[in-house]
């Protein structure tokens, strides 16, 4: 029978191994979201030569109104809501106003992964004796409890104000492809980038400010031999890990779950 020593031995080894995974899952993500970000580069010049042609059109009005003339087409008119070159298209990303970002984040902060994920962390703690501190039994699982909703709400509150000022679509967007690599891939990508309102992938800069964000803010209840900045990027890790780990859960097992109850797993539609 195993003593408690040697199933906090046990702990300390399973947690190397997990940051050890996660340090090797950060370096093959990289170059497959450095692909996805590559690919849209070129796309993005399109808008632009839009706009470089919208204004030499404002800068020739008279060239402009002897052409239009003179390939003037009745049926055109029955085309008001036609794209034109000076009216950029935007994804429905752009569509997002402040008043939507507000209810996407008053999700973000109700849902039941707010107290899920910090339960399952809490459990783990728990199970390590992480922090020692903290002690264990119903005082120290509580406390690892509190801390892990704590450093949540924090992380969703900065990921919102960054994600207004920057302009990225929060919200998980499903794959519409089939297949496991493809599935996945999405997931990979959607958990590091972002759409912009242009249309465009940026990387997910404001998951990276929040969760690594709450991660520092947390040293202040943390106790000391855990408030460092290396404790602190450990922390940051594991929550960006999970936060992967549950949009797989979405993806896959969440959706078989939806598809049996006829469900959309698509994003709720916004008031």
């Amino acid at each position: 029978m195993k003593t408690q020593g040697d199933l906090r031995k046990l702990g300390s080894v399973t947690t190397r191994a997990a940051r050890m995974a996660v340090n090797v899952l950060f370096f093959c993500v990289l170059p497959l979201v450095g692909s996805v970000l590559a690919q849209q580069a070129p796309s993005s010049s399109g808008p632009e030569r839009q706009n470089i042609r919208a204004e030499v059109v404002d800068q020739n009005p008279d060239d402009q109104a002897s052409e239009s003339s003179s390939l003037y087409n009745p049926a055109h008119s029955a085309l008001p809501n036609a794209p034109s070159a000076t009216k950029p298209i935007h994804s429905p990303g752009s569509s997002l106003t402040l008043g939507d970002r507000f209810h996407i984040y008053r999700q973000s902060i109700l849902s039941p992964y707010t107290l899920v994920g910090p339960a399952l962390g809490a459990g783990i703690g728990q199970w390590e004796d992480e922090p020692p501190e903290w002690g264990e039994g119903g005082e120290g699982y509580a406390r690892r409890l509190v801390s892990g909703v704590g450093r949540h709400l924090i992380a969703e509150t900065i990921r919102f104000g960054v994600a207004v000022a920057d302009g990225e679509d929060p919200r998980y967007h499903p794959s519409e492809e089939s297949g496991i690599w493809h599935r996945t891939r999405h997931v990979v990508v959607e958990t590091f980038t972002s759409k912009t309102a242009g249309g465009t992938r940026i990387p997910a800069y404001s998951r990276f400010v929040g969760t690594y964000g709450a991660a520092f803010i947390s040293n202040l209840w943390y106790p000391e031999s855990r408030s460092t900045a290396g404790w602190a990027l450990r922390r940051g890790s594991t929550a960006l890990a999970s936060t992967l780990g549950f949009n797989l859960f979405q993806e896959f097992a969440h959706r078989k779950l939806e598809n049996a109850l006829h469900i959309s797993n698509k994003p709720q539609a916004l008031p």
